[in-house]
């Protein structure tokens, strides 16, 4: 049954769908067409057309009563090894080739989809083996994802406290200028801010970077899709790419 379920190999879209469905499941929505058409930016007919095709190749079943979408072990599969890849590239296309975190998303979307197996291991290798993407979120190996905290939103934090970044979520990597701005102000994974305030009659929070001077105004919304562990978390959590994979990029 493994062999079989390795072979699967959907199509880029239908593995863009599957992996936005994990995503979806993995932040406790309900995952139906309606809002998968939102997520994906699509109409609900393209949306039910794929969902169709899905579940015709397996991949998916949709409940009878409740209309919501669940991926089968075959499509879970099929999308961890989409993400595994996705994540991969990321960090290779922002730690060793140099591109903004934006950027790199989209470039590795393409690239993704290229990645052999063989090629995503020796990647893999390279880089480290790193638990997550560059973002945080855990790389599934092997049908297994290693745990880690939760974390609460950056939005609930208390002002006067400190916090760690643990990860900035899926549906925020959606959205190209709220990465580079976290970027800019370096809010990333393993970052300890001081919570200056948080003023909900104005939707924001107000955020320093330890070791500077410099004030970062974030809006709850934004807030609420970034997770963040209570004062000094242990710095093991976060993965750093081994100086050969910068130096190979170099070389000669």
């Amino acid at each position: 049954m493994a062999d079989q379920l390795a072979q699967v190999q959907p199509t880029d879209a239908a593995a863009e769908y599957l992996m936005t469905i994990r995503y979806m499941h993995g932040e406790g929505q309900p995952v139906i067409a309606a809002r998968l058409a939102e997520r994906l930016r699509v109409s609900p007919a393209t949306v039910s057309e794929m969902v169709n095709r899905l579940g015709r190749e397996g991949l998916l079943t949709v409940d009878e009563a409740t209309r919501q979408l669940e991926l089968t072990d075959a499509g879970r599969t099929a999308a961890e090894r989409t993400f595994r890849r996705h994540a991969l590239a990321e960090w290779l296309l922002t730690e060793v080739v140099g591109l903004g975190w934006a950027e790199a998303d989209e470039e590795a979307h393409q690239l993704q989809h290229a990645l052999s197996e063989r090629v995503t291991d020796r990647i893999d290798l390279l880089l480290g083996r790193p638990p997550t993407c560059p973002h945080g979120n855990p790389i599934p190996r092997d049908g297994r994802t290693a745990e880690r905290p939760a974390g609460l939103p950056l939005s609930e934090a208390s002002a006067g406290g400190q916090v760690t970044i643990l990860r900035v979520t899926e549906e925020a990597e959606e959205d190209a200028r709220l990465l580079t701005f976290l970027q800019d102000h370096g809010i990333r994974p393993g970052a300890v801010l001081d919570v200056l305030e948080v003023a909900d009659h104005l939707g924001t929070i107000v955020l320093r970077t330890e070791g500077t001077d410099a004030d970062v105004t974030l809006g709850l919304a934004a807030a609420a899709k970034i997770r963040a562990l209570p004062g000094r978390a242990d710095p093991a959590l976060f993965h750093r790419v081994p100086e050969r994979a910068r130096l190979s990029a170099t070389a000669g």
